[in-house]
């Protein structure tokens, strides 16, 4: 099953505004593919929107971004050092306003690090572009409605008897890059401001993220779920 087969299952099945977003992360930075120019705002969440915007491929690496979320999540840079993790949280705190004081900055970081495990790989490059033109995708992200997203997710568990873990929480990257990048496993986020800003994202859209081989478990079966997803409740008394 390759990705434009599944691009088409999938579309064929819901109505997505967006395009599927395909990752490659590579080991060492691949001379065929475009690199991409300059830096990148805020980060990979500013790329995919762009991405989204042209259509293009390419390849990035720690040089083009700003924010350094989306090449740590996939082994590309290492994480901050804690000095370092505690200018970025100044820094976010004075720019975004996003926490009450640097005290309660610091504690997300640190139950952050609880939550999503560390990419313990060292790779070189992540490469961004549409799915259904990608070869051998590591993850696929899907921008869906809640309700598409439910779907998506009884066909994921109709297969696999397993649920997708959700997040709540500051970002993107780490939800849905880094996450099911390291775990290998499915996940969703409703992200926040920047990802969703920089992404593109309206109001009732949130992100799924499956590793390739997840998406190939559930994908054949994917209609006939739905199909019977949409009769539900037919015939019963309420």
């Amino acid at each position: 099953m390759n990705s434009q087969k599944i691009n088409e299952i999938i579309k064929d099945v819901v109505t997505i505004k967006k395009e599927l977003i395909g990752i490659k992360v590579w080991k060492e930075e691949p001379g065929d593919i475009r690199k991409y120019e300059g830096k990148a705002f805020p980060g990979m969440c500013g790329q995919i929107g762009e991405v989204l915007t042209t259509g293009e491929t390419f390849v990035t690496n720690l040089s083009n971004q700003l924010c350094t979320g989306g090449v740590v999540a996939t082994g590309v840079a290492r994480p901050p050092s804690p000095k370092a993790s505690i200018n970025i949280a100044k820094m976010h705190l004075e720019l975004m306003k996003d926490y009450g004081n640097l005290d309660t900055a610091l504690c997300y970081e640190d139950e952050m690090k609880k939550l999503i495990p560390h990419c313990k790989e060292k790779n070189a490059a992540v490469q961004l572009g549409r799915f259904r033109e990608m070869k051998e995708a590591d993850l696929v992200l899907i921008f869906c409605t809640p309700g598409i997203a439910d779907l998506i997710n009884r066909a994921y568990s109709y297969v696999t008897g397993k649920p997708i873990q959700g997040f709540g929480g500051n970002g993107g990257c780490p939800f849905v890059i880094q996450y099911p990048y390291v775990t290998k496993k499915p996940s969703f986020t409703y992200s926040d401001i920047s990802w969703r800003k920089f992404v593109g994202l309206t109001d009732d859209e949130l992100t799924m993220c499956f590793p390739f081989q997840s998406l190939v478990e559930f994908i054949e079966t994917f209609p006939s779920v739905a199909e019977n997803y949409r009769k539900f409740g037919e015939g019963m008394k309420l």
